[in-house]
């Protein structure tokens, strides 16, 4: 470890040594950047260190989009966010999202299976992936810290946070509001209003509604289309300023997501459990029993942002809750072998406390305390079909309840001339306690004698905990009012938990990772360009693997050990005042050090069962080697209004989906388009979007079951037209 951090520290100080030699002399007083006249990077704000700082003073790597970006891009959800984020992969299964990152996350998907990759939206933990798709009609940027968080966030993260930050309400009155309408019978609606309530009070109503009415594809079997979606949300936010030291923030949202759910298809040359069906083509599914999800999101917070005099304190109340209902064919053949509906709940509350020095103070300190109490079940996953033979249909309930409390603290300290040291602790003490049963009809199985739980004959309840210190120290260093360059060590965790639907297996510990960086932050030829790089190691242990069984149970066991190595690097040029080029990088190389029990299952039920196979040196799941994103912005000015061109690209490498490294998703590239006019008032505009422009067929998610590997596509390419208004 002492060699690999040293070898980090190399890097930095061979980099920077190799900066040119007027960039380290420039006198670091220069702290001001240009004026804003169109020709130079506007500097981006944010709270990675949870205060706000330019991106360029914050010693962690961080990308972050803003508001417009992602309307130029086409990233229009967080489904899709990975084309503006390097080293960001998306596993979806059509009901939610998982983040893997730097080659880091989790592709369970039971409800209690939090994310490796967190994430929050204006501060407030979303602890279930089922709870993680949100259209962005009302954000303000976008923040993706890259590395462990495991001091000022939350709820501990191994492989990094996805901040979201929603737009404030404004006391002038403000209605932004479009309309949509493309191919595949496409519809979208979005509007954002605002306006105050007396002196001290402003209020604002976000709304988004997306529908595709003509499905991408079609089950032969049953006729009927597939790949639908039915999206509304709704969030309100309301800004109270009782006096000039006093903000309060109250937030309510909700959102309903319905489709015809997770429309997988068996992978080409793969015959299913049935004996007889095959893959049934582009886009295609061949089921006797409807995919279909319904998932229905409510939460609210309250921030309270206070100054004290001496300190700011920040007090920052959460409350989430997902109800899931969805129906799946996971042998996707005409034969009635597994016919799923999983109903799934999650609730959560969160309790954040800080106290923060003030701005501009000569010594950056935080203290903080958090507390999250959540709630898990399946209610229940209901089988029928051939798997639940000779009974009509069985039902697994399961349920786990976690309690967590956390200390924290961090302080930033200027040891020389612009150079400052950073240190971050946190302790986390967390229980969980899970209980489950079997049952048809009515009638609860009971079960042999467990060790697990004794005495216990139906139910299986059991309960564990633990205590973790993880921590965060970097060093960073001015070499002129441009250029930051740093250092860091990071420890973070990942929650352990309980097989919820299988009672009577043991609990899986907590990940830890151990991440070494260093990175540069630039801002060359007066702030026409930014680059920033970073180069990371981490040393990864207890990996939460899951694996899905012949019966269609999924089992979570601490089973592997892993390293990995890489660099991301993002760009922007100002090429002109009206020509901007952004671009990210990143490279990776990931492999398990230690994974002795890995499962391997073949591609098709009749070529045998599940295996146990060494997978010591094989290559981390959903980890490309390369990926990377370009978009470019061309801006034409006239007298009637100004028109826009935007063309953007992101590629990512192939990965692995299973650590058998037998079944991969191939790399693809997809091309989204833009042009668009806005008038010279600013308040009227159309534009033309295309996304998947060259009509890729790439895969968002492939699955290794012992029923048949099965898949599906990305949405073919979609062409529309976007009308817009706004009162100012």
């Amino acid at each position: 470890m002492k060699a690999r951090a040293v070898l980090l520290a190399g890097v930095a100080l061979a980099v920077c040594a190799a900066t040119p030699a007027h960039a380290q002399s420039a006198p670091p007083a220069a702290n001001q950047a240009p004026a804003d006249d169109g020709t130079t990077l506007k500097d981006i704000i944010v709270t990675a260190q949870r205060t706000s700082q330019s991106l360029q003073k914050v010693p962690i790597s961080v990308t972050a989009v803003t508001a417009g970006d992602l309307n130029s891009r086409q990233v229009t959800s967080s489904l899709n966010l990975e084309a503006a984020v390097p080293n960001l992969t998306l596993s979806e299964n059509g009901v939610s999202v998982t983040p893997f990152l730097r080659g880091v996350g989790s592709n369970q998907s039971n409800p209690n299976d939090e994310a490796s990759v967190a994430t929050y939206i204006d501060g407030v933990y979303i602890p279930s992936v089922t709870g993680n798709v949100f259209k962005f009609n009302n954000v303000e940027r976008i923040e993706v810290l890259k590395g462990p968080q495991g001091t000022l966030f939350g709820r501990n993260a191994t492989g990094g946070v996805i901040q979201i930050v929603t737009r404030d309400p404004v006391h002038e009155p403000l209605l932004d509001a479009s309309i949509g309408y493309g191919t595949y019978n496409t519809l979208e609606a979005a509007a954002y209003a605002s306006t105050g309530l007396g002196k001290s009070a402003a209020i604002d109503l976000a709304f988004s509604f997306n529908r595709n009415g003509d499905g991408y594809g079609t089950d032969i079997h049953r006729n009927q289309d597939i790949f639908r979606t039915n999206q509304l949300q709704l969030r309100s936010k309301l800004l109270l300023t009782p006096g000039s030291t006093t903000e309060i923030r109250i937030t309510g949202d909700y959102s309903r997501l319905r489709s015809t759910g997770t429309d997988y298809q068996l992978a080409q040359g793969v015959i299913g459990a049935d004996g007889v069906t095959s893959y049934p083509g582009v886009r295609k599914t061949n089921t006797d029993f409807a995919n279909t999800g319904d998932n229905e999101i409510y939460g609210a917070s309250l921030r309270v942002d206070q100054q004290l005099g001496f300190a700011r304190f920040v007090s920052i109340s959460g409350y989430r809750h997902v109800v899931g209902e969805f129906h799946l064919d996971q042998d996707a053949t005409p034969a009635p072998i597994v016919q799923a509906t999983i109903n799934q709940f999650a609730e959560s509350f969160s309790q954040e406390v800080q106290l923060l020095s003030n701005k501009g103070s000569a010594v950056d300190w935080l203290v903080g305390g958090y507390f999250f109490d959540a709630k898990y079940a399946y209610t229940p996953l209901h089988i029928a079909g051939a798997a639940a033979a000779p009974l009509p249909s069985i039902d697994l309930f399961g349920s786990q309840k976690t309690k967590s409390y956390s200390a924290y603290a961090q302080v930033t300290y200027p040891i020389f001339t612009d150079t400052k040291l950073t240190a971050g602790l946190r302790y986390t003490s967390e229980t969980q306690d899970t209980d489950g049963h079997t049952e048809s009809g009515g009638v609860t199985f009971p079960h042999a004698p467990i060790a697990l739980c004794p005495g216990a004959t139906t139910n299986c309840p059991q309960s564990q905990s633990f205590k973790k210190l993880t921590w965060r120290a970097a060093l960073d260093h001015d070499f002129s009012s441009d250029i930051l360059g740093y250092i860091s060590y990071n420890r973070g965790i990942k929650s352990g938990g309980f097989n919820m639907i299988n009672a009577g297996t043991p609990g899986y510990r907590p990940e830890v990772l151990d991440a070494y960086e260093t990175g540069l932050k630039m801002q060359l030829f007066d702030h026409k360009v930014r680059f920033n790089v970073a180069a990371f190691i981490y040393t990864y242990k207890d990996i939460q693997v899951f694996n899905i069984t012949g019966g269609g149970a999924v089992l979570t066991t601490n089973a592997a050990a892993a390293r990995i190595h890489g660099i991301d690097a993002d760009l922007a040029i100002k090429a002109s005042r009206y020509f901007t080029i952004s671009a990210g990088l990143g490279w990776l190389d990931g492999k398990y050090t230690n994974f002795p029990n890995a499962t391997f299952t073949p591609s098709s039920p009749l070529l045998g069962g599940q295996t146990v196979v060494n997978a010591t040196g094989n290559q981390l799941i959903y980890a490309p080697k390369l990926s990377g994103n370009l978009s470019l912005d061309y801006r034409i000015p006239s007298s009637f209004g100004e028109f826009a061109v935007n063309g953007s690209m992101s590629f990512r490498d192939k990965v692995f989906v299973s650590a058998a490294n037998r079944l991969f998703i191939p790399a693809y590239a997809v091309v989204n388009g833009t042009l668009g006019w806005t008038s010279s008032d600013k308040r009227f505009g159309v534009q033309v979007w295309a996304r998947n422009l060259l009509n890729k067929n790439y895969y968002l998610n492939r699955t290794e079951q012992a029923l048949g590997d099965i898949q599906f596509l990305a949405p073919p390419r979609t062409v529309g037209v976007t009308l817009s208004v706004k009162t100012r």
